[in-house]
């Protein structure tokens, strides 16, 4: 049977009552709703939240502070706080579908940067799948059970619903490769991961380039080898964790990925041209060694 205009399903919405940690972690899911059969013209207004538009079918006229676009089926467009916008139905199509998922959160100007979404530019063509639309499905089904804890679950889709929608989700690339320099990204690398005993050919291969291109590139753009950076970095970190009240030489030597006090004790040595223990009393004159 078909449908007349006053059998439609109407505008759907369900919002979302986050638990405090939720609301901490800098992004978490405001709403999220459907028209399925949309037809009238929304704004001019404004939003405090940050608010992902899917065009599912058909096609809309989105406007944002005095500039405007024509939209199509899998193309999608954000609201941004503090903009001004108005989105309507191409009158010539008969059937328009918009789906929508909102956010708030502190992280989220950041986030959606990443996924080349930014007021200045607030859409993409082309930007989603099916994929996308099912997420926002298990969302909203979420969202209609008030009554049931879905805060980690919520969570989850949130981040898979923004990763759905990445253009660079397909490129099986390194971290560091898919940015402009893998040079600007390595020494924040190694210094996360110092203690995890990682090679130069384990660098390189996350840089996702030859490991003698990697330490050529790393050495001249630094002034020094990358196995003598590392070195630097666990020494650093050597020093803070002796400086602690409280932390034994074993300890350091251990959180540091070493595999006993005597392998440390040498690089130490090594590396300042003094013992662990020396450190310790020079630098810690009340505490005891503890080996």
């Amino acid at each position: 049977m078909s449908l007349t205009v006053n059998q439609r399903p109407s505008r759907e919405e369900y919002f979302n009552n986050p638990a405090h940690f939720e609301t901490q972690l800098g992004l978490w899911i405001f709403k999220s709703g459907s028209h399925p059969f949309f037809t009238e013209k929304v704004g001019p207004r404004s939003v405090e939240f940050y608010s992902i538009h899917f065009v599912a079918s058909g096609k809309v006229r989105f406007g944002w502070d005095g500039s405007s676009v024509s939209l199509s089926e899998g193309d999608l467009f954000c609201l941004f706080p503090g903009s001004v916008y108005t989105y309507v139905k191409d009158c010539d199509e008969p059937s328009t579908m918009i789906t929508w998922t909102a956010y708030m959160g502190e992280l989220m100007p950041s986030i959606l940067n990443h996924v080349d979404l930014c007021p200045e530019r607030p859409y993409r063509r082309n930007a989603f799948r099916d994929d996308a639309l099912a997420v926002i499905k298990d969302i909203q089904r979420l969202l209609r059970q008030p009554q049931q804890d879905h805060s980690l679950q919520l969570m989850s889709l949130g981040f898979q619903l923004i990763h759905s929608i990445d253009p660079n989700r397909d490129q099986h690339l390194p971290a560091a490769s898919a940015a402009s320099d893998w040079l600007e990204s390595v020494p924040g690398y190694m210094g996360l991961h110092c203690t995890e005993n990682l090679s130069v050919e384990e660098l390189a291969a996350w840089a996702g380039v030859h490991r003698s291109h990697f330490t050529r590139a790393f050495t001249r753009r630094y002034g020094i080898s990358p196995s003598r950076y590392m070195q630097q970095l666990i020494m650093e970190k050597a020093t803070r964790l002796l400086s602690a009240e409280g932390t034994s030489i074993t300890q350091t030597a251990l959180s540091l990925g070493y595999s006993d006090l005597f392998t440390f004790s040498r690089a130490f040595t090594r590396y300042f041209g003094m013992t662990p223990s020396a450190f310790v009393k020079a630098n810690r004159p009340s505490s005891t060694t503890g080996e």
